[in-house]
């Protein structure tokens, strides 16, 4: 299992559903599955 870099952890992060903060705010304590969807247009 490959884990997330430290500094990534602590980037703003803004999308849709998401709460305001740091990626590291999005997770949570418990193992969660992360999707980046890409758009082409």
């Amino acid at each position: 299992m490959k884990k997330i870099p430290a500094e990534l952890l602590e980037r703003a992060v803004d999308g849709v559903n998401l709460e305001p903060g740091t990626l590291r705010a999005q997770l949570g304590r418990t193992p969660t599955l992360l999707v980046f969807l890409r758009h082409f247009g």
